[in-house]
């Protein structure tokens, strides 16, 4: 199964444009929006996006990565804030725009799904091979780049290419013509706690970048 992590944040400023537009003209916009991008620094604000469904808790969950995420091409680039939680076969992925405006949360399992739009949509029991396909192409993988923050997955064993830093720590390798370049936080041979990924193929770039790292 494979997504363009990106092709979900451009759905998501879509659904926001609406939203941001009422922000700019409603005239309590210019005091409302420094309290929005304050509030936007904090995780729990996600809270006020979404319902209490949750497929996956994050008290439940064995793996939690939670930051930023940067998408670069010669004619657009943005960034997006994300938390992804996993346990077994769920899964639970809610990304924000930078001002805490709104988000979208993809939820569920490796086949079916929820796509919840901080608006109010909603799209349930979603089959992710056909929504992927009908709605966001053929790009990244997806649930499999998830596991590899473990430095175990199927995308690093079935390379033909890996590289090591110093330490014996995987560095680098290429799967399916991306590369894979990882950056460790502590210079320590037994951290593999990870600082950021980045994520290159022709003229994209994808960096996902780490301020809570736990699995």
């Amino acid at each position: 199964m494979y997504i363009s992590i990106w092709e979900i944040v451009k759905k998501l400023y879509e659904h926001l444009s609406e939203a941001k537009s009422w922000t700019l003209h409603n005239p309590g916009g210019i005091v409302l929006k420094p309290l929005i991008v304050g509030a936007g620094v904090f995780w729990l604000t996600s809270c006020q996006f979404f319902s209490d469904s949750e497929v996956l808790s994050e008290e439940d969950a064995t793996s939690t990565y939670q930051g930023r995420i940067t998408f670069k091409q010669p004619d657009q680039s943005f960034v997006t804030i994300f938390r992804w939680l996993e346990s077994g076969s769920s899964f639970q992925l809610t990304l924000r725009d930078r001002l805490a405006l709104g988000g979208v949360r993809v939820q569920g399992t490796e086949s079916h799904a929820t796509i919840e739009y901080s608006n109010g949509d909603k799209e349930e029991d979603v089959d992710l091979d056909d929504w992927i396909e009908s709605n966001l192409g053929i790009s990244l993988p997806f649930k499999e780049m998830w596991q590899c923050l473990s430095l175990t997955c199927k995308l690093i064993d079935e390379a033909k290419q890996r590289e090591y830093d110093s330490y014996g720590r995987l560095e680098q390798f290429f799967s399916n013509q991306w590369t894979f370049k990882f950056s460790y936080k502590e210079k320590d041979p037994a951290s593999t706690t990870l600082k950021k990924l980045e994520m290159s193929k022709d003229d994209t770039e994808i960096r996902i970048f780490f301020s809570k790292f736990e699995n």
